[in-house]
């Protein structure tokens, strides 16, 4: 990956990484049958389709001098929220998906930790303060996305910890 000398050019690549992100979260859900994955890869797909609006709105504040909208985050509240309707709603489909959903969330997860680290290095690089706080905002929200998608793949494989782990129920075995 080609270091990113300038705001300028971290947008552009900032831009490029979010469609991409956006891209293959409808391709995921797209590629698999398991209800609550389709379900988190249509609200993750969203959610980088409104970073690219933040990005852009930034790209056009540093080019032009355009206002800069203060980003609207959704909050960890607002995601698990959206994710424990999904998780009411998941009922495994029967069919055959073309993608394991449990691959899909491993690769998601190693997205989003690619991105997380790139815009926690670009919100100590930027020169400009407002790129410096919107790449700030934007790694918070990736960090949410990971732990969120973690927390996925452990209901997913793990559903009986994931279960414990929620609700503090205790087996005794007897």
């Amino acid at each position: 990956m080609p270091e990113q000398k300038t705001d300028k050019e971290r947008v552009e690549f900032a831009l490029k990484t979010e469609s991409d992100g956006s891209d293959f979260y409808a391709q995921a859900k797209d590629q698999t049958d398991h209800k609550l994955a389709r379900a988190a890869f249509e609200v993750l797909s969203n959610e980088e389709k409104r970073h690219v609006a933040l990005i852009r709105g930034l790209g056009k504040h540093l080019e032009d001098g355009a206002e800069l909208a203060a980003p609207e985050s959704p909050t960890e509240a607002d995601l698990k929220s959206t994710i424990k309707t999904i998780y009411g709603e998941a009922i495994e489909a029967s069919g055959d998906g073309k993608m394991d959903p449990a691959e899909a969330y491993k690769k998601a997860i190693e997205l989003e930790k690619r991105i997380s680290a790139l815009y926690f290095d670009y919100s100590s690089a930027c020169d400009s303060d407002e790129a410096k706080r919107l790449f700030d905002v934007l790694y918070k929200e990736e960090q949410r996305h990971l732990s969120l998608l973690e927390d996925m793949l452990a209901y997913l494989t793990k559903p009986d910890e994931w279960f414990i782990d929620r609700d503090g129920v205790m087996l005794d075995g007897g």
